[in-house]
């Protein structure tokens, strides 16, 4: 469901104006009322509460706000690039910011603890094989495990984001649709550099490397 900045206007006021708000899961903000999230400083709540009445009934992925302001209406899920984070890290979500005005970067509504890894995993799996998203950056601090279990799933093509040739050969060589990137060991403008590269990276997957998977596939 899509919730707009006027809906959000109007629960606020019914729930006293005291600066929180509670709204369904899957819940979906426009730009303008993430941006009226933003100047108001609303915490955002999640609960299995009912939808506003006049908000968009049809399924939305599970996406906490976007913070672009470019339009009125939200962007094109399918062109949607999921961003979560296993804990603080200053520098990779300011490089986020620095680019989610260009790039339909969405942060998905998981808790930023690296225990919540493979329910992560799972989530961007599901979102990607729905096509509600095209691909998903996942900062954590070490990346063994994110990239063992991304790489489980066959809707995921995991690399791991040690330098920038590494991301363009995953994005061109193997369609890669998941960049893993170990925040404590990389610099504001690493990580900026990255996401660049990943968000406008062709992601079409060969023929031959098609064939190879499905070869692996069938590994024991």
């Amino acid at each position: 469901m899509i919730i707009t900045a006027r809906q959000l206007e109007d629960l606020h006021r019914q729930a006293g104006g005291n600066g929180h708000l509670t709204l369904p899961y899957r819940a979906r903000l426009t730009p303008l009322a993430a941006d009226w999230v933003k100047s108001r400083k609303i915490v955002l709540g999640y609960s299995s509460v009912a939808a506003p009445a006049g908000s968009a009934s049809a399924e939305a992925p599970p996406l906490a706000v976007s913070r672009s302001s470019d339009s009125s209406t939200a962007s094109s899920p399918q062109s949607s690039i999921l961003y979560w984070c296993d804990g603080p890290c200053g520098p990779a979500k300011a490089a986020v910011v620095a680019h989610e005005k260009q790039s339909n970067l969405w942060q998905l509504d998981k808790p930023a603890d690296a225990r919540e890894i493979v329910a992560v995993v799972k989530a961007i799996a599901a979102e990607i094989k729905a096509q509600r998203a095209s691909a998903a950056i996942v900062f954590v601090q070490h990346g063994a495990g994110a990239m063992v279990f991304a790489n489980r799933c066959p809707s995921l093509r995991a690399v791991l984001g040690t330098c920038l040739e590494a991301v363009d050969q995953g994005v061109l060589q193997m369609a890669a649709n998941v960049l893993v990137i170990e925040h404590p060991y990389k610099t504001l403008q690493q990580v900026k550099n990255m996401i660049g590269r990943f968000v406008r990276g062709p992601r079409k997957l060969s023929d031959d490397v098609q064939r190879q998977l499905q070869e692996l596939a069938s590994c024991a």
